[in-house]
């Protein structure tokens, strides 16, 4: 029996062929291989596909060959490839600046090549499907309490270059904010699947890089990285993709087998954030200072009344979120009033006037240490439970 031919060496053999540069895509215009693109016109043309083409416009289930007019590049056939029974995805062929058709003869042999592409492109989404069941399978034994399987899911993980082999590794805990007004608890694990395969495929896409993730359940997904992750890059990937989706990130750990304990300070990183609705989509484990200890309490349990006095006085009067924030800015700053009121932007006698109000409702004297702790750390753990909007 011959070997299966390769996607990418057919797509490079028909792009020779016909001395055209091609591009194929996924039935949702993600792009999933590209022939050689040696000048410098055909380069400015894929670098507009490869960051442009999965928000272009998806010619309608049916159609035949057509052109459509693209930002950037200009006309652009798309040629539908289908296995025996589904579309699957997109040949993509641009007209040079000064053609007006494409000759009869490239068109006759691009429809002849179409059929094998399709077969080629569905026998990959077979693979690539089979492959995310792998990675996933493997990443719960690696979160998982059975050493023997943790041991074994990493080897594995390694060896087949789902991931590669480094002297650290950190986990990304990732999945849409509960909180958010357009959040849907009956999509957050899609969410959190399609966030995961984001980041992949950036990754893909813009480096040779390693990183394996998968959607976990929970409304939660889990992404693994050889190598410290940057904060920053992340967060852009998300504000792209995905802008109801929050991270935590995980500390780095010397053997993959330890990633699991990466995985669950990411999540507590991750409620973090959530929890606090804090400015960063991106929260990182080690920033978290006292939070790192309050998240672990069992927050879903607690109510007003488990609170300090002081606290559970100053919640119960009413007395609004404008109040609460300055007293927390001026617990925050040590009780110094005047980097309190610098931070806040307001005259220090509007600060006075604020923490008056909360003498008078609570009784106790904010110049007591105590009383200052009881206050700041109670009003946090309030927000970390929900007890109060943060």
């Amino acid at each position: 029996m011959p070997p299966i031919a390769d996607l990418h060496d057919s797509l490079q053999d028909l792009s020779e062929l016909i001395n055209r540069r091609l591009v194929i895509t996924d039935e949702w215009l993600r792009v999933v291989a590209y022939s050689i693109h040696e000048s410098e016109l055909d380069r400015a043309r894929l670098s507009i596909v490869l960051a442009h083409s999965d928000s272009w416009h998806v010619p309608p289930a049916g159609a035949g060959p057509q052109l459509q007019e693209v930002a950037g590049i200009g006309p652009v056939l798309f040629t539908p490839l289908r296995d025996h029974r589904h579309r699957v995805g997109f040949l993509l062929l641009a007209l040079d600046p000064d053609e007006g058709v494409l000759p009869s003869a490239t068109v006759a042999t691009l429809a002849e090549h179409a059929g094998e592409l399709g077969l080629l492109l569905s026998l990959r989404t077979l693979y690539a499907e089979r492959d995310r069941h792998r990675v996933r399978a493997l990443l719960d034994s690696l979160l998982g309490s059975d050493s023997a399987a943790r041991d074994s899911a990493a080897a594995a993980l390694v060896e087949e270059e789902m991931l590669g082999a480094a002297r650290q590794y950190s986990a990304v805990a990732l999945g849409p904010d509960p909180r958010d007004p357009a959040h849907d608890p009956a999509q957050a694990d899609a969410i959190a699947r399609l966030a995961v395969e984001a980041t992949i495929d950036f990754v893909g896409r813009t480096s040779t890089a390693s990183v394996a993730g998968a959607g976990i359940g929970g409304g939660l997904g889990i992404l693994v990285f050889p190598r410290p992750v940057v904060a920053e890059r992340l967060a852009r990937i998300l504000e792209e993709e995905y802008a109801g989706v929050r991270a935590g990130l995980g500390p780095l750990v010397g053997d993959l087998t330890e990633v699991g304990g990466s995985f669950r300070r990411a999540r507590d990183a991750w409620r973090v954030g959530v929890a606090t609705g804090a400015e960063a989509r991106v929260l990182a484990w080690s920033d978290l200072g006292l939070d790192r200890l309050l998240v672990r309490l069992p927050l879903d349990e607690l109510t007003l009344d488990d609170l300090p006095p002081p606290v559970r006085t100053l919640l119960s009067a009413g007395l609004g979120t404008e109040v609460l924030g300055t007293l927390e800015e001026y617990l925050a700053h040590g009780g110094d009033a005047a980097a309190t009121a610098r931070a806040l932007h307001v005259h220090r006698s509007t600060l006075y006037y604020r923490l008056d109000r909360v003498r008078a409702v609570t009784g106790v004297d904010l110049a007591d240490g105590r009383i200052r702790r009881e206050l700041h750390t109670g009003l946090r753990i309030a927000e970390l439970a929900g007890i109060i909007p943060c």
